[in-house]
């Protein structure tokens, strides 16, 4: 790094004569300044992508001011990869992650962006990159890539030179001391000479259809204008194209230098980007501001173990005092724990990253919150917005972002107000930037118990200690230890490694998933002429998203199914639901139930209970005998699934039964729910209650809830008063089965 830094003071030194409190000279070309060429060279651009051209313009003639680009060990001259950023910038229906699924809806590639839609894609870490390695206009290039060289702006600018040119000396300045500068006009042929002047008067109503880059200025170049003054600009038509590519703009010009958004912008403070990981909410970057917020903070989750070592946000205006403080908690609505703070002034309107010395220390799944206080201009956020279809157009397109409560805050008097009641789809454009300082992998860590897990600890630095947390009572020393699994569940695993005495730790949520589930049908006696209930019972020891139950119940018993339901299973508030197979005529089908509208994750969790129940039909005068119902599955894809957030496996199957033969009441009344043992307990009594009083399912068994035995076989509330005496006050007990009854 001592070379930049060497290359940084000199440029500082050379141009401190310009300070901003002098005059810049009245003729000047950053193609011979002190005798070098700091702008690179002419590019031909394909479609409606002049933004493009004109942002990596700036960036590549901030590359050269700088020299970090022959510092980074780069060859020839800087070349970024314009497409990349037209494909991958998030505004276009190629690519817009805050969308599901990711295409179909924005902006048409290779027509439409603007620089804020490039500070967007600049800001999330997503570019620039080289032109070697991401350059493709009739295909998407690779969105990422391991071997890519990356670079950022750290500070972007946007400024204008005022309705009188009163703030022309600092646009210039900022050309001499920050290299090239984005810009925008509306071309038309009536606007130009052949000289290769342009100027569109003031009182033009044409819009910026065109995005250029001014590389100097001559203030007694003769224009259109009724004022000599001219900017020195570098299209994207090729060298062919006017003055070798370039061409003059008047400073009078309604749009150059002028627009809000597009006059002026300077790319600053170019270099390799230097973080593993950008924490953000605002996909779209700078779309709105909330002009009556002050204070703002976002609520992020550390991946792994980390170090924070800078933030980036907007500013709305120009001289802004800020305030940024780094948080560990957020604790019935207030701020707690600050871990981190530093402050300072922003002179210029624009996207800005900010250090923080000394570093903060993040643990891999702990929440932190970054506080942002910002003097004047309010908060910028992203939002769904209307963006143009082509620069300047009056035709314009929906691009829709996403947010979720909890992730972006706003100080209204004394609380703390979150940012979705406001839009639900806004999120404040304050950003973490974070070095990984280390990480687990772990290899066979789903499957069936004992499970044997291999993990793998990385340190980036030089580690002194280790230290592993499995999550079922285990631990180890090791850098690279193995563990076993003997109990199901799903673990979070911790893993600690302390480097020049500071710890960091690694976390991961249920990074081990052990299973030994069971799908199991019950067991139930019936009589021929009636209709018996099966449950389909799971035992999960992981929450599920969906689950498949194939069922098979060929036998001699001849059954048909008679009806089916989720009513008062652990599935009941679960729409999606179908038969996804029929075979009624091999007497196999196949149940699908998904998870998705269960609250309040749309996982089905852990635990043991009904989740599908089936009445069976036994045909009169069926015969004596056990006829099973087996949910094994059945050729040739049909077999019991469940699908959890780690991936899909078979649980283990227990078949069931329905049995005739000896009469649905065996020995004593009061198995008034008809289940496998004929016990009598308090089940039989919830189950009656629920007959009787609440709608529920009639007893399989007429003779087996006749409790008292009387004649008649009704079942009713003296059966029930009966049962409670037996159970809890010392009365008789239930009396024998009445042949009669069956």
């Amino acid at each position: 790094m001592s070379r930049i830094y060497c290359i940084l003071l000199v440029l500082t030194l050379c141009c401190a004569a310009w300070s901003s409190g002098q005059t810049p000279p009245t003729t000047f070309d950053l193609r011979n300044y002190n005798g070098h060429n700091y702008v690179t060279s002419v590019k031909s651009q394909s479609g409606g992508t002049c933004w493009t051209h004109g942002a990596m313009a700036a960036m590549e003639g901030n590359l050269l001011m700088t020299g970090l680009w022959a510092a980074a060990g780069e060859s020839g001259e800087p070349n970024l990869a314009e497409y990349h950023l037209d494909w991958w910038n998030g505004f276009n229906d190629h690519n817009n992650d805050d969308i599901d699924p990711p295409d179909g809806a924005g902006l048409e590639v290779h027509q439409g962006g603007d620089y804020r839609v490039t500070s967007a894609y600049l800001s999330r870490g997503e570019g620039a990159v080289r032109d070697i390695d991401g350059q493709s206009y009739f295909s998407a290039p690779d969105r990422t890539d391991t071997s890519y060289h990356y670079y950022y702006a750290r500070n972007i600018e946007w400024y204008t030179v005022g309705s009188n040119l009163e703030r022309i000396n600092l646009i210039k300045q900022k050309v001499m001391d920050e290299g090239v500068m984005g810009t925008c006009m509306c071309y038309d042929g009536s606007f130009i000479n052949y000289n290769y002047v342009h100027y569109q008067p003031p009182s033009s109503t044409l819009d910026p259809n065109h995005a250029i880059a001014i590389v100097g200025w001559d203030d007694n170049k003769d224009t259109q204008a009724s004022q000599n003054g001219a900017w020195l600009c570098k299209n994207s038509w090729g060298s062919s194209w006017g003055l070798s590519g370039y061409f003059w703009i008047s400073y009078y010009d309604k749009h150059a230098g002028h627009d809000p958004e597009m006059g002026a912008i300077s790319f600053q403070d170019v270099e390799p980007f230097a973080w593993d990981k950008v924490y953000y909410h605002d996909y779209h970057g700078w779309r709105d501001t909330k002009v009556d917020a002050v204070e703002a903070f976002n609520a992020f989750v550390a991946d792994n173990g980390e170090k924070l070592s800078a933030v980036s946000f907007f500013t709305a205006a120009d001289s802004v005092d800020y305030i940024v403080r780094i948080y560990n908690d957020f604790v019935d609505g207030e701020l707690e724990n600050e871990i981190g703070s530093t402050s300072g002034m922003i002179e210029f309107t624009g996207f800005h990253t900010i250090d923080l010395d000394p570093a903060v220390h993040l643990t891999g799944g702990d929440d932190f919150y970054i506080y942002v206080s910002l003097s004047k201009g309010g908060h910028p956020f992203d939002r769904t917005s209307d963006v143009p279809v082509l620069l300047g157009a009056k035709y314009r397109t929906i691009v829709e972002s996403s947010a979720n409560p909890g992730e972006s805050f706003y100080r209204w008097g004394t609380e703390w107000v979150d940012l979705t009641t406001f839009n639900s789809t806004a999120n404040f454009c304050i950003k973490g930037l974070a070095d990984e300082m280390c990480s687990m992998d772990a290899t066979n860590n789903f499957g069936p118990v004992p499970l044997e897990v291999q993990f793998d600890g990385a340190a980036f630095g030089s580690a002194e200690s280790w230290y592993w947390d499995f999550g079922d009572g285990g631990s180890s020393d090791q850098q690279s230890p193995t563990h076993t699994y003997t109990e199901a569940g799903a673990y979070d695993v911790t893993m600690t490694v302390t480097m020049g005495g500071e710890e960091y730790s690694s976390f991961g949520e249920s990074i081990v998933m052990a299973f030994a589930d069971t799908l199991s049908a019950t067991e139930v006696s019936g009589v021929p002429g009636q209709s018996v209930r099966v449950d389909f019972v799971l035992a999960n020891h992981i929450p599920v998203r969906s689950l498949t139950i194939p069922i098979n119940w060929a036998g001699d018993l001849n059954l048909s199914i008679d009806s089916f339901s989720t009513a008062g299973c652990r599935t009941d508030d679960c729409t999606y639901q179908q038969w996804i197979h029929w075979d009624g005529g091999h007497y196999r089908a196949t149940y699908f139930i998904d998870m998705v509208t269960k609250e309040p994750d749309g996982m089905l969790p852990v635990g043991d209970g009904p989740v599908f129940t089936v009445y069976f039909k036994i045909p009169p005068g069926a015969p004596s005998g056990s006829n099973p119902i087996d949910v094994g599955g059945y050729l040739p894809d049909h077999f019991p699934l469940i699908e959890v957030e780690a991936g899909s496996f078979e649980p283990a199957d227990i078949a069931g039964a329905v049995v005739t033969g000896l009469g649905c009441c065996v020995g004593s009344t009061g198995n008034t729910n008809g289940d496998v043992g004929d016990t009598v307990d308090l089940s039989d009594l919830i189950y009656l209650v629920n007959y009787l009083f609440l709608g529920g399912p009639a007893p399989v068994c007429t003779a087996e809830a006749n409790t008292n035995g009387d004649i008649g076989c009704e079942v009713d509330l003296s059966d029930l008063v009966y049962l409670v005496n037996y159970l809890f006050l010392g009365g008789p007990a239930p009396t024998a089965c009445d042949p009669n009854c069956e």
